[in-house]
């Protein structure tokens, strides 16, 4: 069974915004990762993940999480979480990953 998920790169001027609507999981983890590798980050751009729109995330979408954030520092650029539900956040602060993201409210 194939899951709804929507990725929607936004150029903005302070940002690239990656906005991820849906369900981020085992049947479509590696579109997110492959979204940011092929986002031109130059060194000290800003990636935005807007996860306001996501509905579900299992471990299969926190690793791709985990991926982006890699390829991210790799190409000494900067990532931050935003519009991140309370759901989200818990699961996040369980796994200790709230001390790895850059978690906002607001891009």
């Amino acid at each position: 069974m194939t899951t709804s998920l929507t990725i929607t790169a936004s150029p903005t001027p302070a940002a690239l915004v990656l906005e991820v609507a849906g369900d981020l999981d085992h049947t479509n983890a590696q579109r997110l990762r492959r979204a940011a590798r092929e986002a031109a980050l130059p060194a000290g751009r800003l990636l935005a993940v807007d996860l306001g729109k996501l509905s579900f995330c299992d471990s299969s979408g926190i690793t791709a999480l985990i991926a982006v954030r890699n390829h991210v520092v790799s190409v000494d650029a900067r990532l931050v979480l935003v519009a991140v539900s309370v759901n989200m956040r818990r699961l996040l602060n369980m796994t200790g990953l709230d001390q790895v993201f850059d978690i906002r409210d607001a891009a």
